[in-house]
């Protein structure tokens, strides 16, 4: 449902137990699913598989996309509320939850791809594939203009792109 839509007497309802509790433990609405948005983000965040010498970087990219398109589809309501699908994205605590989601990933992201030395400018490269990431996702959950196996191979494909061409050439610039 909506985040509109929702009460905490219907949350309460749903878990079986008294709203007071819902109060008691989380506050207000807002705080629950701020709770509900941590919970899944630090779970995103860690989806990056241990680093394997072993895997080419095709695969070990390939491997962490589909990771990702895992968690989205299986939370795809919160993770597109998350995303700020029903204009709740202007909370600055979520954004702040979100933007620190982004920064462990990127830094998982760096570990998996054996990255030993990684810089600020290559750091943002890949903060900027978060939107890229979060729209292409958004086609395919909400808007279904597109699959997710393109969605996996634009992903994947893209990502190739930046770590191997685009942000040298933007480390140059």
């Amino acid at each position: 449902m909506p985040y509109a839509d929702v009460s905490t007497a219907a949350i309460a309802r749903e878990a079986g137990v008294q709203r007071g509790l819902i109060h008691y433990y989380f506050g207000t609405k807002r705080d629950l699913f701020l709770e509900v948005v941590r919970d899944l983000t630090a779970g995103y965040a860690g989806q990056a598989p241990p680093a394997d010498p072993t895997m080419s970087l095709e695969e070990t990219v390939g491997l962490c996309v589909r990771l990702f398109l895992d968690a989205a589809e299986n939370n795809a309501d919160t993770w597109l509320a998350a995303l700020d699908a029903e204009g709740f994205g202007q909370d600055p605590e979520l954004r702040r939850i979100v933007n620190k989601t982004r920064d462990l990933t990127v830094e998982h992201m760096l570990a998996v791809l054996h990255v030993p030395e990684p810089t600020d400018t290559l750091r943002a490269v890949l903060r900027t594939y978060s939107g890229l990431a979060e729209v292409a996702t958004r086609q395919w959950l909400q808007e279904k203009t597109l699959s997710r196996a393109q969605v996996h191979t634009l992903l994947a494909g893209s990502l190739l792109v930046l770590v191997r061409d685009i942000a040298p050439a933007v480390e140059q610039t």
